[in-house]
């Protein structure tokens, strides 16, 4: 497959470019420092996929991967970077990413994730998978308070969240009155609204 790599860390990208190149499948074809170039490359080029960085100057990642995403359907897009929160995994995934891998990730996995999303598999990197079905947290509300709020928002019962949380059903039925009014939200519906409003914006 022919793999563009763009990173901004010259360092980072020539480390890629030498290891990724040894392996009898992969023909690193360039490597970039800027969205703005790696929209360019692809325009004049035939390649396969697109290793991509998020924060760089100028044009970052995602806007370059909503680009290419958007022209070049076919090319797929594997974000690899240092960051995992929620909404950097949740905006890259919604501009076409494919995959989203950490440099962090052992080499093998990193492989193994591009081998995959180059057969058409979706990939999440496992540490990275884990930021974002973290459920969200307000100050608002304590911590026994917010994981009701989540299991609330996931669609559980009262009875359900009692045993799951160990509790009486009476107990998880005062505490989500207390996050009513603490919200200022009529019912669980709204608190289901709110929640997921919270976590499309990473709150």
């Amino acid at each position: 497959m022919k793999l563009l790599l763009v990173d901004d860390d010259r360092m980072v990208a020539e480390s890629l470019e030498i290891i990724f190149s040894s392996e009898p499948d992969i023909q690193v074809v360039a490597g970039l420092e800027s969205g703005e170039d790696a929209v360019e490359y692809v325009r004049s080029h035939a390649i396969d996929m697109v290793l991509m960085d998020i924060r760089m100057g100028g044009m970052d990642g995602i806007e370059a991967t909503r680009i290419i995403h958007r022209e070049f359907p076919k090319v797929k897009i594997i974000m690899l970077t240092t960051f995992h929160d929620y909404d950097s995994i949740h905006r890259s995934l919604h501009a076409g990413a494919s995959g989203y891998i950490l440099k962090s990730d052992e080499t093998h996995k990193q492989l193994m994730t591009i081998r995959s999303v180059h057969a058409g598999l979706p990939v999440i990197s496992e540490e990275a998978l884990k930021s974002y079905s973290e459920p969200v947290f307000t100050e608002l509300l304590s911590k026994r308070e917010n994981e009701i709020l989540s299991l609330v928002a996931n669609g559980l019962s009262n009875k359900e969240i009692a045993s799951r949380l160990y509790l009486s059903e009476g107990t998880v039925r005062n505490t989500i009155s207390i996050i009513l009014d603490t919200l200022q939200v009529r019912d669980r519906t709204q608190l289901a609204i709110r929640y997921w409003q919270w976590k499309e914006k990473g709150k």
